[in-house]
């Protein structure tokens, strides 16, 4: 009799770890203790994920110390699928698939040979994070539970409850309609040009109930936005519109969003990115901009018109997978209608009538009778990798162009003065700067007028650059060389000027650099 009453408790002691699969032992380090409930010490997360995950995904699974000082020495991860009627006798029960745990590379991972699709400790010594991947499984799997538990010391160990447990759902959307995880920390090694491709998809035979009853009138704006880092927004959803942003959802005039955008250049701008609008709602537009590896979000914005205050866009779209830290190779996104907050007009043609206070960014209610599950993308955004530019602790500018690119090649909004070498700069301090441990060269000539063309005339900005000076040399911001700039003088002195601007111009005249098909 005291032989099965062991049995039993040892039984449930692997029943407690593991759940219903007896079979499989995943106790740290083998221990015949009993477990400690979580005491918020450790937890386990998949990064970039709150309760959805999408089929297939590859994500990181971590398993950390709260406080970044309390230590485990020894622990087990695994994924448990939801539970489903077994397919031969529904008498008993059987799980869906949870997907794959693997170990990341060169981590402190490894297979777990006693139970299949789990990871366990290379070693015994204290550590305070580990890394996992977790391939996602495949659609209609519905939750899956990502479980860890923790020892501190041979005979001490925490059991996956709480913190040590986290469920995820299937998220069901089209995975076109979503935006890739962001990455907090992109470690892209070298900085990389893109081809945007703005499509068109909104017209009467696809959105009816959608589409302007004057359809003739219907168009898209230029398409403005940025590459940028994560300290600026071109747009925030649920937070007021600017004052540029308000102008093109409700004008589809972009150039007070630009200027908002160039005093932004040369800190957390990378690049300006401008596509002429397309000549139809059903067709495209393109553009080239670059992204580095602090500036690796890109935010995007085009009005409908006619409408109240009603546009397309997105915002921080991340390019630097945060997998493997390299450069998306192509990514997708489609896009639908959001309201600025700032006109409370119901239909296209509606005249004014500014919304007071004005409202958060939210999606758009064009037709309430049709449901948001009903709506087709109004546009579809793609991001193709062209190539990428390996930097050299020698490079000064980020901005340069390759010499191998021919003279048709297409190349994005200028964001800084043209490069220069340092042989062939004439170096000249400006005199309002005093300061003798942040010296800055003098400033460029201003860069040409920049706006929408009306009646020939062309009200906007213009933009002018200068360098921060270092061992007498001029320094761009964007090179590896920006490390030599002491951080207190690029909080301090400003490497662009900003100024309104008239000029005369060509209403035929078309950007070079854009083109539409």
């Amino acid at each position: 009799m005291g032989y099965f009453l062991e049995l039993l408790i040892l039984l449930l002691a692997l029943r407690l770890c593991v759940g219903n699969d007896i079979l499989c032992d995943r106790r740290p380090l083998s221990t015949t203790t009993d477990p400690l409930p979580p005491d918020s010490r450790f937890k386990i997360e998949i990064l970039g994920v709150t309760d959805k995950y999408i089929p297939t995904r590859q994500y990181t699974i971590r398993l950390s110390s709260t406080d970044n000082t309390s230590t485990f020495i020894a622990f087990t991860i695994w994924a448990r699928g939801d539970i489903k009627p077994h397919d031969k006798n529904p008498k008993k029960t059987a799980y869906l698939d949870a997907g794959f745990i693997y170990p990341t590379p060169n981590s402190d991972t490894m297979p777990n040979k006693k139970c299949n699709n789990s990871v366990i400790q290379t070693d015994l010594t204290p550590k305070t994070s580990v890394e996992a991947y977790w391939k996602a499984p495949k659609k209609e799997n519905k939750c899956v539970t990502i479980n860890a538990v923790v020892a501190v010391k041979r005979d001490v160990w925490y059991r996956q409850d709480g913190p040590l447990s986290k469920r995820v759902c299937e998220d069901q959307r089209n995975v076109l309609d979503m935006q890739p995880t962001k990455n907090d920390h992109c470690k892209a090694t070298e900085d990389a040009r893109y081809l945007l491709t703005f499509e068109g998809m909104w017209s009467y035979n696809t959105h009816s109930q959608l589409f302007p009853e004057s359809g003739d009138l219907a168009r898209f704006s230029d398409v403005v936005g940025a590459s940028h880092n994560s300290k600026y927004n071109v747009f925030k959803y649920n937070s007021d519109a600017s004052e540029g942003l308000r102008r093109l959802a409700e004008q589809g005039n972009t150039t007070q969003l630009e200027i908002e955008i160039m005093k932004q250049l040369g800190r957390n701008v990378r690049t300006i990115i401008k596509a002429v609008a397309p000549p139809k709602t059903i067709m495209k537009t393109t553009s080239i901009f670059r992204v580095t590896r602090d500036h690796h979000l890109v935010s995007l914005v085009t009005a409908l018109i006619p409408s109240p205050d009603w546009f397309l866009g997105v915002s921080n779209m991340e390019l630097c997978d945060v997998n493997s830290n390299n450069w998306a190779n192509s990514l997708v996104l489609n896009l639908y209608p959001m309201d600025a907050g700032t006109d409370s007009g119901k239909k296209f043609d509606s005249s004014n009538d500014e919304t007071m206070p004005p409202q958060p960014i939210a999606r758009a209610v064009i037709n309430p009778n049709v449901p948001k599950e009903e709506i087709r993308p109004f546009a579809r955004l793609q991001f193709d990798l062209i190539r990428t530019y390996h930097r050299t602790p020698n490079t000064e500018s980020s901005t340069e162009v390759d010499e191998n690119e021919d003279e048709n090649t297409e190349r994005e909004e200028p964001t800084t003065s043209p490069p220069t070498t340092q042989s062939d700069v004439d170096i000249e301090i400006t005199s309002e700067e005093t300061d003798p441990n942040c010296p800055m060269s003098a400033w460029d000539d201003w860069l040409p007028c920049e706006g929408d063309c009306i009646d020939n005339k062309v009200e906007g900005y213009q933009i002018r650059f200068r360098h921060h000076i270092v061992n007498g040399q001029p320094v761009e911001i964007y090179g590896p060389a920006s490390k030599r700039i002491p951080q207190e003088c690029l909080d301090k002195y400003s490497v662009n000027e900003l100024r309104a601007c008239t000029d005369s111009c060509e209403e035929e005249e078309v950007e070079a650099q854009q083109r539409i098909w």
